[in-house]
């Protein structure tokens, strides 16, 4: 199809339409063949919502255009809802951001549309950068949904066989606070992951399974990590797949008495000013059933903006506390005895302190 991207996106359609046999003819582009095979097969049960991801580039948001068009005018291959959606930073005549965002911000997007659909969907791979197509395929078999790709020699799509992997949501969670810290920054600083968070990582101790989702660079600032693309194919899918598992998390009430919950130096006069100073916010989360210790570890004079922030790195809760006067930096322990109820233990004590 690059072939028409000197036409108009209209033009390319009104070309396409006139075309015939869009499953052999070449002309159509693999898009075209590859979802004429599939309609062909009687895989869908409905032709409700259809979505091209493009490149961020003048030539993928052309083609998305004109395909769109061609699937809104098709009278045999016509959806209901066809959108295009580019996929920033997914252009390779800018390999460092394709690499460290677009590649991530594709299996985002992927993930995004998943949550709207969940088990009636499929992926079609085929078309894109090679890439694209292998972390479709991951997510795809990582939340259990079928993947389509057509093969150039191929005279149809075929079914990509499932891979021999499974999740691990438990090494997720038990992970989480540093993998979902990762997914929120396209790169970070190791010294800025420790001072924002309050998190020494030792990045030779971390499980190999977790070191593989990483990209780990040094340069003139000290290490600077990011996740993957293919670490973020996992953060997504497990925090897609969280939802389907039955798996039962209660949280058992604290023995502790609520007035000995709170534990802080005496050393500390900006930490316990702090403390006095948010009262109300402190004694609210104290007494959450569940807490067992809330250890005030220090603070500091930075303020951005007023916000609380807490995650899971391994058996404990890191949490922050951002407010005019500084920031306050704590440990929170439970009465969670798994990663799945520590999980639940953070999503309610972020909910309860809205």
């Amino acid at each position: 199809m690059r072939k028409l991207c000197n036409m108009t996106s209209s033009g390319i359609t009104d070309r396409l339409l006139n075309l015939n046999d869009p499953i052999g003819n070449r002309e159509f582009g693999a898009e075209i063949n590859s979802l004429a095979s599939i309609l062909s097969q009687s895989v869908l049960s409905s032709r409700d919502y259809l979505y091209f991801l493009t490149s961020d580039t003048e030539e993928g948001k052309k083609i998305g255009d004109a395909l769109k068009l061609f699937f809104d005018c098709s009278k045999d291959m016509s959806f209901k809802n066809v959108s295009v959606n580019a996929i920033s930073d997914l252009d390779d005549s800018r390999p460092d951001d394709f690499q460290n965002k677009g590649l991530r911000n594709l299996v985002k997007r992927i993930a995004e549309i998943y949550k709207h659909h969940m088990d009636n969907l499929l992926i079609n791979a085929t078309g894109g950068y090679k890439a694209q197509i292998a972390l479709s395929l991951a997510f795809g078999m990582g939340v259990k949904i079928p993947v389509y790709y057509r093969f150039e020699t191929f005279d149809g799509v075929i079914k990509l066989p499932p891979m021999p992997l499974s999740l691990d949501v438990e090494l997720w969670l038990e992970n989480k606070g540093l993998l979902d810290t990762l997914e929120m920054n396209s790169v970070i600083n190791e010294k800025d992951l420790e001072r924002e968070y309050d998190y020494r990582i030792n990045f030779s101790s971390l499980p190999a399974e977790i070191k593989l989702l990483i990209d780990r660079e040094q340069d003139s600032v000290g290490h600077m990590l990011s996740l993957s693309p293919m670490g973020e194919v996992f953060v997504q899918a497990c925090r897609l797949s969280l939802g389907k598992l039955d798996v039962e998390a209660s949280l058992k009430d604290s023995s502790v008495p609520i007035e000995n919950r709170l534990k802080k130096s005496s050393k500390e006069a900006h930490s316990n000013k702090m403390i006095s100073d948010n009262q109300s916010f402190i004694d609210k989360l104290v007494s959450i059933p569940f807490i067992e210790e809330v250890l005030v570890r220090g603070s500091s004079q930075k303020f951005d903006r007023n916000e609380f922030v807490c995650k899971q790195f391994g058996e404990i809760i890191k949490a922050r506390y951002s407010t005019r006067g500084g920031t306050l930096y704590m440990e929170i322990r439970t009465t969670a005895r798994n990663p799945y109820e520590l999980e639940k233990a953070v999503e309610e004590i972020k909910r309860l302190l809205k």
